[in-house]
């Protein structure tokens, strides 16, 4: 990573912590590019760009000709998003798309070789079988948020209003360990990631 990075990556932690602006967490950030790094993906799919914080750490782990694809449905920290990744010097092969990932997501064409989902916590399982389709042989699917401040392992402490939340990523958690066609790991790192490699059809 050059200065100029490392420098807007210090720049969006402050911004996240005065704005709070919710960002993934520091070990979570490691998790998430050792992940991508690994796989150098050419193609990846962001579900939820926020100020784009993870959007540059992908783009600093995929491969030389890599595309990213992010979505974000709050215009303000679209703004920031774009400013962020300019001044970082990513702005090539970079497309952030203003909306609901939901509506989205279906209308987009091509495979996706590795998949950030860090939006709305709810829609975790819709936006992957959205997705399914989408998927390149071999592609990895990563979900962050998904153990929800520890709620998700323990449904009984969750408070009412967040058990609608709670009982979806159960649900999400529930597919992507049982359905044959992915291999799951869940971390309990952060607020808990899951990494789902994707077996094909």
């Amino acid at each position: 990573m050059t200065n100029k990075f490392l420098e807007t990556l210090s720049e969006m932690e402050q911004y996240a912590i005065a704005n709070n602006v919710p960002i993934i967490s520091k070990e979570g950030a490691q998790l998430l590019q050792q992940t991508a790094a690994a796989q150098k993906p050419t193609t990846i799919l962001e579900i939820g760009t926020a100020i784009g914080y993870s959007t540059l750490l992908l783009a600093a782990n995929m491969s030389a000709h890599g595309k990213i694809t992010t979505i974000e449905l709050n215009e303000q920290r679209v703004i920031m998003a774009k400013q962020f990744l300019a001044q970082a010097g990513v702005h090539n092969n970079l497309e952030i798309i203003t909306g609901n990932a939901g509506e989205i997501i279906s209308g987009l064409v091509g495979k996706f070789d590795l998949v950030f989902i860090d939006a709305a916590k709810g829609q975790y399982l819709d936006y992957l079988l959205k997705i399914m389709d989408k998927l390149s042989p071999g592609a990895i699917v990563i979900a962050d948020n998904v153990l929800f401040r520890g709620w998700v392992l323990d449904n009984n402490a969750a408070p009412r209003r967040f058990r609608t939340i709670v009982k979806r990523l159960n649900a999400y958690l529930d597919f992507v360990s049982n359905d044959i066609r992915f291999n799951t790991v869940i971390h309990q790192i952060g607020d808990g990631i899951a990494i789902s490699h994707y077996q094909g059809e």
